[in-house]
């Protein structure tokens, strides 16, 4: 193989990536001239999902519907995107974040209280027998 600096002949080591110069000091020259000309890195990066579009009759939709429904829709979007393969794991706590507080405005405007709700277990009367 021909280094990409130097230009001279050089055998690869067969361990890891491609190389693609002949020795540590071609490998440096490299970088600085990179970053001398502003070269972005040669490092590949995953490409970013393309975020999720809605069509024009979705977005009308989405305009008429109730504060709720909005609510249920962006409810069940996140859900979808937490549970997609290709969403980034540095994204999860961020959609998780958004998710709980989706459920929580849901829950608040349905007027459900939480399962150990003091007003819904109101004794009206005593109905236990006592034990003699």
């Amino acid at each position: 193989m021909r280094c990409e600096i130097c230009g001279g002949e050089f055998r690869p080591s067969g361990h890891g990536k491609r190389q693609r110069y002949c020795s540590e000091s071609c490998r440096n020259k490299a970088k600085y001239r990179r970053r001398k000309n502003g070269v972005a890195s040669t490092h590949r990066t995953k490409p970013e999902p393309a975020p999720v579009e809605l069509d024009r009759r979705e977005f009308e939709r989405m305009m008429d519907d109730s504060l709720e429904d909005v609510l249920r829709m962006n409810r069940d979007r996140l859900k979808a995107v937490l549970q997609d393969p290709s969403t980034p794991a540095n994204a999860l706590p961020g959609i998780s974040r958004q998710l709980i507080d989706v459920c929580e405005r849901l829950q608040g405007m349905s007027g459900q209280g939480g399962l150990f709700d003091d007003e819904s277990m109101e004794v009206v009367e005593d109905v236990g027998a006592s034990i003699v």
